[in-house]
């Protein structure tokens, strides 16, 4: 039914593809790297570790990796490797995977490289590029797959059920018709229209994530619409667990979100050029992945993979990238021209997950957020102070209001900051310690 094959090193392989790559001119070097690891999943770590301790968590990511194997396929592999590496994924969905071949290329150099713990799904060839799906076969079960046909591109549909609560649930990957106008937006329409309506044949209370390269370039374009939209049957409506809506295309107020292009120029492979400024790339779920018992989707850990916020318009790995080391933002760069996406989920109950103590609204901010207080008694006073990624302090600020305390902006420049919180009350001192992302 699925795929299950032994590792094997295909690196002689190489010899008979020509070396293409070459650094962008402009990138200045980082010898450091210690400094700037796994930035993106601090946000989440201490709240993963007392879920843990009840609950088995599994990682998704989706990633358009860019015409594989085809378009300089083993000359990417190692990049891919890395990066995939990095992630650390339980279940990896692919996008723009062109052949069975390259399905067993990553599947053997990639997944189960020294190991064995990763199937994956037969190749299904359709129209078009296609979908791949690999996933832990030891915290996983595979269930069935299925494909839907568009006017474009094939939408898979896999089922999988978790091992230690028997939960099953939906993963659906996509690839909507891509470029801007008025023509591409009504295929996309009807794309969405015929996912849409198959999520609503469901049974009611159906857990299901709709992942991979949406090509959409606002929230407010009609196939988004049809997918998040309250409709007469909403069992198959879909929600942005970052409720981030507006103008994603071009803008930098949406910096942190943008997954496509990876590189600001051209390179052999054929990918796209232009550098970050759209939001292609994103994982949609149903509404009680968010809000009831069973399979949770843990908010915190959703990103996007080497994307600090201070690369708009720019390549992933021009300059310092904050969030991941230098080697990740290269290989990012060199892999794929998007940037591939993840979170977790749960099967924990939802009553057991500890509410988020310290909230910050809005955050990102752009000039001005605010921190609300956990209740204390015999509260006196608070102090915060912001930290860049270097460990150096940057900000500070009191209050004896026991509600909320400020933060301004000021001069403080877009990135990624840092937020220790200490509450001082009659007897004790509290502290506390989250993240804060400041966009233009």
């Amino acid at each position: 039914m699925f795929l299950r094959r032994n590792s094997k090193n295909i690196q002689s392989l190489r010899v008979r593809y020509p070396v293409w790559r070459t650094k962008q001119s402009h990138k200045s070097k980082t010898t450091n790297c210690k400094i700037s690891i796994i930035i993106n999943r601090i946000v989440c770590v201490f709240f993963l570790l007392v879920v843990a301790s009840f609950a088995e968590t599994y990682k998704i990511a989706t990633y358009n990796v860019l015409n594989f194997p085809d378009a300089f396929g083993l000359q990417r592999l190692d990049d891919l490797k890395k990066v995939i590496d990095y992630i650390e994924p339980d279940i990896l969905v692919l996008q723009e995977m062109q052949s069975a071949l390259g399905m067993n290329l990553i599947l053997d150099s990639i997944m189960n490289f020294q190991t064995n713990l990763f199937d994956a799904i037969p190749f299904n060839d359709g129209p078009d590029t296609d979908n791949g799906l690999f996933f832990r076969n030891d915290k996983l079960d595979f269930l069935s797959a299925q494909y839907l046909s568009t006017p474009n591109r094939d939408i898979a549909l896999y089922r999988l059920k978790t091992k230690s609560s028997q939960k099953d649930f939906y993963l659906c990957s996509i690839h909507f018709k891509s470029s801007e106008g008025s023509t591409n937006e009504a295929i996309r329409l009807q794309e969405a229209t015929i996912l849409r309506n198959y999520l609503e044949t469901l049974a009611p209370g159906s857990s299901f994530l709709v992942m991979g390269d949406f090509n959409i370039y606002y929230s407010d374009e009609p196939a988004f619409r049809r997918l998040t939209d309250s409709l007469a049957n909403n069992n198959g409506r879909l929600f942005d667990p970052l409720n981030s809506f507006g103008e994603w295309h071009n803008n930098s107020s949406f910096a942190y979100l943008h997954t496509q292009s990876t590189r600001l120029e051209q390179l052999a492979d054929g990918g796209s050029a232009g550098g970050l400024d759209d939001r292609f790339d994103m994982i949609l779920c149903c509404q009680n992945l968010l809000d009831s018992a069973g399979l949770f989707l843990l908010k915190s850990s959703y990103a996007a993979l080497g994307n600090d916020g201070s690369h708009f318009n720019s390549s992933i790995n021009y300059g310092f990238n904050q969030s991941v080391p230098e080697e990740i933002a290269d290989a990012l760069y060199f892999a794929s021209d998007h940037l591939p996406v993840f979170l977790n989920i749960t099967d924990v109950n939802e009553s057991a997950i500890p509410e988020e103590i310290v909230q910050i609204w809005p955050n990102p901010m752009e000039h001005r957020a605010e921190v609300r207080l956990p209740a204390l008694d015999d509260f006196e006073r608070a102090e915060l102070v912001l930290t860049n990624i270097l460990g150096q302090r940057v900000y500070r600020a009191e209050t004896d209001d026991p509600i909320k305390i400020d933060i301004e902006r000021g001069t403080l420049p877009i990135g990624i900051y840092f937020v220790h919180l200490k509450i001082f009350t009659k007897y004790n001192v509290y502290k506390y310690q989250t993240k804060l992302a400041i966009i233009e």
